[in-house]
């Protein structure tokens, strides 16, 4: 028995040095560009931002059966894939019978979803309709315009601001009483409008190369998320859909948002995510200020900024949760099914991510 303890701690202690050696090697790639070249240039003009005009809905056949718990991880315990994926939360039909669900059949059919409660604005007895085959772009709330993805975010948003706060919060629009400081990485849209009276409200947008960072142009705050000019441990909750794949380094994005979040401090993004594959698929990269495309046709996603789209860099695999928990980040991934609140489809992920004041 003593020597089976004395093997488990030193298996501990070896653990420990990997990710304390990982950690290391992960924070100076962020910091010199996966390249290991600059670590920023301005000379590509790139943004992170999505237009919000997308629709959104939401239904309540089933209750939620669980909400999901963060188990805190154990010391010297290595944070990865297999302890990020603790959150899955689902209606009971999706336990009992799988999917699709009679939520996603009953909208191929061309029928709303009746009765739902938008997590967004709180309205509740809503009528949602899913008109395209894009369901996770899908379904908007006839009073705020929330859409099933950003209703995703706000259902993982909600318990984190409600441990932020102590205050069980039961819509996003409740934040505005909050003093919380909250960085959204989009200054428009449907949870711009939401939030933009909370008294630490503060919203940035990636504009262009040519302006310095910091600067407001036309109401918008110039940042690049890859170096922000934000003070260290200024937030305590950041906000980004689907915008760290329009980022050519989005892993010293990471880095840098770690910086700027109060210690146990959220970042609760979605970015296009393929659970299936573990390495992230590398569709295009900056070297030497030059946009290099892979083998990969270019993808351009939709901005209100940029007419032309811009470029998506990264589609995340499950790679993603081990490097984020290397980074210092105690890391959630949750896989959602809310009919009631009008989540629906198979493809509903959303990362949560809290500053680890443990790690470096």
């Amino acid at each position: 028995m003593g020597k089976a303890r004395e093997g488990e701690r030193v298996v501990r202690a070896l653990r420990g040095a990997a990710l304390g050696a990982l950690t290391l090697l992960l924070g100076l790639w962020a910091l010199s560009g996966a390249g290991g070249g600059r670590r920023f240039d301005s000379g590509i003009d790139f943004d992170g931002r999505e237009d919000d005009s997308t629709s959104g809905s939401y239904v309540p056949f089933g209750a939620v059966r669980t909400e999901g718990t963060r188990r805190p991880l154990r010391p010297l315990e290595m944070c990865s894939w297999e302890t990020a994926l603790e959150a899955s939360q689902y209606d009971n039909e999706v336990e009992s019978d799988g999917y699709p669900t009679r939520h996603e059949q009953h909208v191929w059919n061309r029928n709303p979803l009746e009765g739902v409660t938008c997590p967004v604005c709180g309205m509740q007895k809503q009528t949602v309709s899913f008109i395209g085959s894009d369901l996770r772009e899908e379904g908007k709330c006839s009073h705020c315009g929330s859409y099933n993805r950003l209703r995703q975010l706000a259902d993982i948003i909600l318990p984190e601001a409600s441990r932020l706060t102590g205050i069980k919060l039961q819509a996003l629009q409740d934040l505005v009483h909050t003093n919380l400081r909250i960085l959204n990485t989009q200054c428009r849209g449907v949870l711009h409008k939401v939030l933009k009276r909370a008294p630490g409200y503060v919203c940035s947008e990636y504009i262009n190369g040519d302006i310095p960072a910091g600067q407001v142009v036309e109401g918008i705050r110039h940042e690049d998320l890859q170096r922000t000019t934000f003070q260290d441990e200024t937030f305590d909750l950041i906000l980004s859909s689907d915008l760290m794949s329009r980022i050519p380094r989005p892993y010293q994005g990471f880095h840098e948002l770690r910086r700027i979040l109060r210690p146990g401090g959220a970042h609760v993004f979605t970015v296009p995510f393929s659970p299936n594959e573990y390495h992230d698929q590398i569709r295009a990269v900056v070297e030497d200020g030059k946009l290099v495309h892979w083998a990969l046709p270019p993808i351009y996603m939709g901005d209100h900024l940029h007419p032309k789209g811009v470029l998506m860099f990264t589609i995340f695999g499950r790679e993603l949760a081990d490097k984020l928990c290397m980074l210092g980040y105690n890391t959630t991934v949750h896989h959602l099914h809310n009919a009631a609140h009008g989540i629906i489809g198979n493809n509903a992920w959303v990362v949560s991510t809290v500053k680890n004041t443990e790690r470096p």
